[in-house]
This record gives structure tokens, C-alpha cells and sequence, in this order.
């Protein structure tokens, strides 16, 4: 004999979080609560067309001590057509809530784009140190860190927020268990182009008139350029600036020594220049007696 059945009985697992464990005052749990594995059973259509989220799984935390406790636990399921099948318990382990303060330090995640770098000195994180609270026995070694992506940065730099995360002595992210307060600081960083030296021609500005009847015929300025130092952008294309040369009333030529002017951020291996202005008599032009 051959018996048949179109809709027989059958089982499904479903692993379930526990809903907001709570725990009593001063007490924390050490890493995760295990999920509890729920056995659905009922005829192969109730099962197919089941809602996990009619199940609900809770836990009494109340008379969790420190060390490994089992905790009670209660399923609920708002689905009349099947049965379940669950633990009665899970295994916990608890410790005592301490606290720590931690200076907070940055991991640099990638590099700058060539051409660029950090002006260490000057980066500051704000505030400097937060509150991290957690299990007790985990907080020797514990690191607050905020993690700032370099990729992609450029001068002058930027200031943004940064959340905080906890690492332990081998550097592995903490995340259950542990707050921090506060969750953020502001990470400022100022970053600069790499400086360069690259010859830089030197320029002249004269003012004034010379006397009636006299012109300037001609200007020298010795050296021709200097080597200038600093970031690329700055020095592309630069003329550097001189001190001007009066040639007020002038009837025979100037000399004179000037200093030069490079731009903020830029030094130069030569700080004067002098300038010889050529004075000569305008042509057709009678000059004007000496008085």
C-alpha cells in the first residue's frame, strides 16, 4: 500500500534576535546575545507562507550577576496555524560597566595625491578625548579612533566631523557593548602642495618722471631670476616682486638696490636686486637748466 498526502507536515528554522535586552544598573553585556534558533512546524502551505516577524523573542536580564549567566527566554508567535519549537534559555556572559577616558587618534586611511602633504603640526582633533564606557574587563588596551580618508584631499585641507569607534590592543573595531561620548569630534587638517625650487625671473617697477627733457632709455636688474622655493601652484608663471624705483627729476641714471617681494609661502635664495635705470636726453628735446 502507497499512502500520499498533498499537504504534509512540515519544519523551518528561523534564528531570532532577542528584543532590547536590558540589563540591571551597572552591568553590561560582553559581545553579542546569541540568536535563538526558532523551529517553525505546521502543513507545507502554512509553512511556505509563514511571516517570521509574528515571532517575537524576549529575555529576563534581571538576575544576570558578573560572569556566564542563562538567561530565560520567551517566544512569542502570532500564528495560530503553526507550532514552534524553541530553547528555553540562552547563554550570556556579563560584566561589571566601567569607564575610560581616551585620547582620540587619527587613522589615516589611503594617501594625499602626489604633490601634497599633511602639515602635521597643525591638525588638532576637537575635542581631544572622549568617555568610553563598555565592559570593565575589556577596557585595558582600548583605543578611541576616528578613521579619515586622505584619498582624494588637497590643499588648504578641511574641518568635518568624525565618528568616534573603540579598537582593542590589536586594532580590531569593538562595537557591541561600548558608547562613546561624545559619539563625535571635529577633525581639522591642513594640507599643503609640496614645495619645489625652480628658477624665477626678477621684475623692476619704476615711479615718477624723470627731469624735463630726459627719459629713461633703458632698465637693467641684476640677477636676471632667482631660485625661488615653494608650492608648485605658487610658483607657476611667477614674476617676482621688487621694491619701486623713484626716478623723480632724475637728469643722469639710478642705481639703486631694491628688495624682493616673493609671495606668501615663497622664499628666494636672494633677497636684493639692483636696478640700474638708464637716463638719457628725450630726443629734440632741449633739457631743462639744472637749477
Amino acid at each position: 500500500m502507497v499512502a500520499y498526502t498533498s499537504n504534509p507536515t512540515q519544519s523551518k528554522g528561523f534564528p531570532l534576535a532577542i528584543d532590547h535586552p536590558t540589563l540591571p544598573a551597572g552591568l553590561v553585556l560582553v559581545g553579542d546575545v546569541p540568536a535563538v534558533s526558532v523551529t517553525v512546524i505546521g502543513t507545507a502551505a502554512d509553512v511556505q507562507h509563514f511571516d517570521r516577524s509574528v515571532l517575537r523573542v524576549t529575555g529576563n536580564f534581571s538576575g544576570v550577576k558578573v560572569g556566564r549567566n542563562s538567561v530565560p527566554i520567551d517566544v512569542q508567535n502570532g500564528d495560530p496555524n503553526v507550532n514552534i519549537v524553541a530553547p528555553r534559555s540562552v547563554q550570556v556572559t556579563v560584566d561589571e560597566l566601567g569607564s575610560s577616558t581616551q585620547a582620540v587618534s587619527i587613522n589615516r586611511v589611503h594617501t594625499l595625491p602626489s604633490g601634497f602633504h599633511e602639515q602635521t603640526n597643525a591638525t588638532t582633533v576637537s575635542p581631544a578625548s572622549v568617555r568610553v564606557d563598555g565592559p570593565k574587563s575589556q577596557l585595558p588596551g582600548i583605543q578611541a579612533v576616528v578613521a579619515v580618508d586622505l584619498n582624494g584631499q588637497q590643499t588648504p585641507g578641511f574641518t568635518a566631523p568624525y565618528t568616534v569607534v573603540v579598537w582593542d590592543a590589536n586594532k580590531k573595531e569593538l562595537t557591541k557593548g561600548f558608547t562613546v561620548t561624545p559619539p563625535q569630534v571635529s577633525v581639522k587638517m591642513v594640507i599643503q602642495a609640496d614645495a619645489i625650487t625652480v628658477p624665477r625671473p626678477v621684475g623692476w617697477t619704476l615711479t615718477g618722471q624723470p627731469a624735463a627733457g630726459f627719459r629713461v632709455s633703458n632698465v637693467q636688474i641684476a640677477p636676471l631670476e632667482v631660485q625661488a622655493t615653494g608650492p608648485q601652484n605658487s610658483l607657476s608663471g611667477l614674476l617676482l616682486a621688487t621694491d619701486p624705483v623713484d626716478v623723480s627729476g632724475a637728469r643722469s641714471d639710478v642705481i639703486r638696490t631694491v628688495t624682493i617681494r616673493p609671495p606668501a609661502g615663497v622664499e628666494v635664495s636672494q633677497k636684493t636686486a639692483q636696478v640700474h635705470v638708464f637716463i638719457s636726453p628725450a630726443p629734440g628735446v632741449s633739457p631743462s637748466p639744472a637749477p
